[in-house]
């Protein structure tokens, strides 16, 4: 066989040995530069995940400081209940959905604001609707703003003004309930703030209840509240001065009050 190189001496007596291109057989080395980046990869995703580990679990970032304010008709404990985000490591949480929920619970929230601050502060400040009533039929309350809409319902109606249906005439109230005077429950609110209940009939309208025997009082539909408030007012000290035991006091026309004695 020929050979497969040649060898040539020098002139220190040694041999080069030569050998052709197509006899070579290179073999791949270890690509250490990309190994090395691979290593590096993982341990910094390990490394993050510890770190939010410890972030996620460290007690000094869990929520403890829930400062509420703007609240008027809701109790600053029901909100902080509500918002359920007390004890949560304040990195889980996001503030649009704890505004949306407080909105979805309390119907007479306009809108909610909250803000995060570290280590474990979150603020919320919440903004009422105003003139905010309760429409209650059949041992069910209703959020209702002030011209009838339903916002949703409630437990207990608190401190709000209370319009009870006491003849059925909307028991199930889905999107507005049309008919009651929300005007005139209005005005009356502002005239009579100490008066919180009212109930309504589609004949008499707003009824009030005066005195110890619980007079009722027909306040109608319409007219004036400040009128019918003072001609009330004088009409009742003359029937108990007079020592009468009235049925009813009709005020539905205010120019024009009439009474029944029982």
């Amino acid at each position: 066989m020929p050979p497969t190189g040649k060898r040539s001496r020098t002139r220190l007596g040694h041999y080069n040995s030569t050998v052709s291109a197509g006899d070579m057989v290179v073999k791949p080395g270890r690509p250490t530069g990309l190994v090395v980046a691979h290593l590096i990869a993982v341990v910094l995703f390990v490394g993050s995940l510890w770190v939010l580990y410890s972030l996620f679990s460290n007690p000094r970032f869990q929520v403890l400081d829930v400062a509420v304010q703007g609240n008027r008709l809701i109790e600053e404990a029901e909100i902080r209940e509500a918002a359920g985000i007390e004890g949560s490591s304040i990195f889980r949480v996001r503030p649009d959905a704890v505004a949306e929920r407080l909105t979805q619970t309390f119907g007479c929230i306009d809108r909610v604001a909250v803000t995060t601050r570290l280590p474990n502060h979150v603020s919320i400040v919440v903004h009422e609707l105003e003139d905010t009533v309760v429409w209650e039929s059949g041992g069910t309350y209703w959020w209702l703003d002030a011209d009838g809409r339903v916002l949703g319902t409630l437990d207990d109606p608190r401190d709000l003004v209370v319009v009870r249906d006491v003849a059925g005439f909307e028991s199930e109230p889905e999107d507005q309930i049309i008919g009651p005077p929300w005007q005139l429950l209005r005005d009356m609110t502002h005239a009579l703030p100490d008066v919180r209940a009212y109930d309504y009939t589609r004949e008499e309208g707003l009824i009030l209840y005066v005195t110890d025997g619980m007079w009722p009082v027909y306040l109608g539909h319409d007219g004036k509240a400040q009128d019918k408030v003072a001609l009330m007012g004088a009409l009742v000290d003359r029937l108990t001065q007079q020592g009468l035991d009235v049925q009813y006091i009709d005020m539905r026309n205010e120019r024009r009050a009439a009474y029944k004695q029982r």
